[in-house]
């Protein structure tokens, strides 16, 4: 069964990097940074527990929390004419990415880790452009040159537009999903039932605790206080005030 694991990862490898290895580079990045995505978010949710900063050292922070899952058996970064040069021992689908280096300009499109680092990547105005690979199948190495370079504007009649508008589309899309999504996690609502003081009107709280109701709203809702007093509260507290300013 471990035998049909490992081949089954590589033939989706290999198909993913097929399928991807027939469309343009704009269409290729955009592919890769949504995958990334639901990658990164898909195990995350499943104890991954990547953690973004907004910094570029997320990149390395990402490809070395990879490493340590067991993506490879190691990994060595040296610094390269340009970008760094990557040396992967025992790199977990190392097969396919060999055999996709024979029909592909970059054979590791598909890889998951690849994906990844385009996504966040992207999200600096960034991507990553490979220079060199080599496969060394005996010793189960394979090196990689990537350099971090800004994205390009794509080339008016390198794309279909159709595709460019589905893109953008989509782009809005997300954008919508994104803004709703923080709306909701920002926004607090009191529900259900407040127990509350007939006397001092003090708020009983989740842990048992009494505390005054501007205490207890504020941290369960967006609402803040300011304070004034009612007339009421003027005649009773201050009747010479009350009075003077002809409030009564």
């Amino acid at each position: 069964m471990d035998d049909f694991h490992n081949v089954l990862y590589e033939a989706v490898l290999v198909a993913f990097g097929k399928v991807l290895a027939k469309y343009n580079i704009f269409t290729q990045g955009v592919i890769l940074k949504d995958v990334g995505k639901e990658i990164i978010e898909y195990l995350n949710s499943h104890g991954f527990q990547f953690q973004e900063t907004g910094h570029l050292s997320d990149l390395e922070d990402l490809t070395q929390l990879f490493v340590k899952s067991g993506f490879a058996d190691g990994l060595e970064i040296e610094p390269a004419d340009k970008g760094q040069n990557y040396i992967w021992r025992n790199l977990h689908g190392i097969a396919a990415y060999k055999e996709l280096f024979d029909i592909a300009d970059n054979p590791f499109l598909s890889c998951p880790l690849n994906l990844c680092l385009y996504y966040v990547a992207d999200k600096h105005n960034k991507t990553m452009r490979l220079h060199k690979k080599s496969f060394d199948m005996e010793h189960q190495t394979a090196e990689s040159q990537y350099e971090l370079v800004d994205k390009q504007p794509c080339e008016a009649g390198t794309v279909d537009p159709l595709v460019i508008e589905n893109v953008r589309l989509y782009e809005l899309a997300q954008e919508r999903a994104d803004r709703l999504e923080k709306a909701y996690k920002e926004i607090k609502i009191l529900r259900g039932i407040i127990p509350i003081c007939a006397s001092c009107k003090k708020v009983r709280n989740d842990n048992g605790y009494w505390e005054q109701v501007e205490a207890y709203i504020s941290e369960h809702s967006e609402v803040l206080f300011s304070h004034g007093i009612c007339p009421d509260c003027m005649e009773a507290l201050y009747p010479n005030y009350f009075k003077k300013e002809g409030l009564g």
